[in-house]
């Protein structure tokens, strides 16, 4: 995300006039470093934002983008590592897998599609990006024409009618799952041949909300914030002097428990850590984060603590519908506040990747898969 905000960002403060390109990792098969989507931006003086590998592409990628800048016309480029002799023939590749790379000159249909994500990002909204990636076919169907969809919003520069309805669907349904199913390949079969689509689901930032404000919690809100996070802080204790610690965050909160729900939407791509330190503070805050079905709450304290605040809060008929994580964070033996917030940090991102977080040398399914 932070990696997409950052391109964003410099193509909206670019110089008038100045040429650039944007590649796009738009199909990968067997191992290889990005997953599909990841993006890349270039210009004519060398500057570069963004990867599409671990460096390994990125040169020859910059060489064959300042032709497309030349030409204005986009190319897709296939980059296969599985060869034994990927070393010899120039990039020096070793992630022995297969990589497509859609690279397009800055233009007015790049520039509508990068305008459409920065919407969706700010909008909070889900949306759907349909790219032509290969072409069969003998008509006026183009290599990058696209359909962009969110809500009731539909832009679209397909040029065939009958693609377009077929595309529309898919990507109508790319919605639907987009909680599980972030890239789609689709193939259509025209009457002048076959066209490839990919179908990419922009999802919206993912919204940490933090309940405390102690000083604990500013590694928290730096990490998250590197990671290109919305970040909020909620200090129930209302001290003015919590908008100066955490100027990096995107909200500061000052408003008791019972007043939270006036002041902060809670979606399903909000996640929340409750870390205050006091008892009866994590106790009126957990009355409203308990009732919400978020997919991770986590909270500060040893594990009798929270179940001691859990029993109590039964007691007066409150029961949990969100997934509780308590002690918080992974084991990775943190001990002072940066090493808890990146332990913490760490422990939503697996769970919002639906991934166990264990090492990578025991896993035996793809990286870039999920576990099921």
């Amino acid at each position: 995300m932070k990696e997409l905000q950052d391109i964003i960002s410099a193509i909206e403060n670019r110089e008038t006039g100045e040429r650039a390109a944007l590649a796009t990792l738009v199909k990968v098969g067997g191992s290889t470093y990005r997953s599909p989507g990841a993006r890349m931006l270039m210009t004519v003086d060398g500057n570069t934002i963004g990867a599409i590998s671990g460096g390994c592409l990125e040169g020859d990628i910059f060489q064959k983008a300042e032709a497309v800048i030349e030409s204005g016309n986009p190319c897709i480029v296939k980059y296969d590592t599985t060869s034994e002799d990927d070393m010899i023939w120039g990039l020096g590749l070793g992630c022995q897998g297969v990589a497509y790379v859609l690279i397009e000159p800055l233009e007015e249909n790049k520039l509508q599609e990068i305008a459409f994500i920065k919407r969706c990002f700010e909008a909070r909204t889900y949306g759907a990006i349909a790219t032509i990636i290969n072409i069969e076919s003998e008509n006026k169907i183009k290599l990058g024409q696209r359909l962009l969809l969110s809500g009731d919003t539909i832009i679209n520069n397909l040029s065939d009618e009958n693609l377009l309805t077929d595309v529309l669907k898919d990507s109508q349904a790319a919605l639907k799952n987009n909680s599980s199913i972030l890239n789609i390949f689709k193939e259509y079969e025209l009457a002048t041949g076959k066209v490839e689509v990919f179908i990419e689901v922009i999802q919206p930032l993912l919204s940490l909300i933090i309940f405390g404000a102690g000083y604990d919690v500013l590694p928290l809100v730096n990490f998250s914030k590197q990671l290109g996070w919305h970040v909020t802080v909620v200090d129930n204790r209302q001290r003015e002097v919590s908008k100066e610690r955490f100027m990096k965050a995107d909200k500061i909160q000052l408003s008791p428990p019972e007043d939270i729900l006036e002041h902060i939407e809670f979606t399903e791509r909000s996640v929340a850590v409750v870390m205050s330190h006091n008892y009866l503070d994590d106790l009126e805050m957990l009355k409203v984060l308990l009732p919400a079905n978020l997919k991770y709450l986590g909270i500060l304290g040893p594990k009798k603590r929270t179940n001691r605040i859990l029993q109590e809060l039964k007691s007066e008929g409150i029961v949990p519908n969100a997934n509780i994580y308590s002690p918080v964070g992974l084991d990775i033996g943190a001990d002072n506040s940066e090493e808890i917030a990146l332990s913490i940090i760490s422990e939503i991102q697996a769970v919002i990747s639906e991934r166990n977080a264990g090492f990578l040398r025991v896993r035996n399914a793809p990286i870039h898969g999920k576990n099921r």
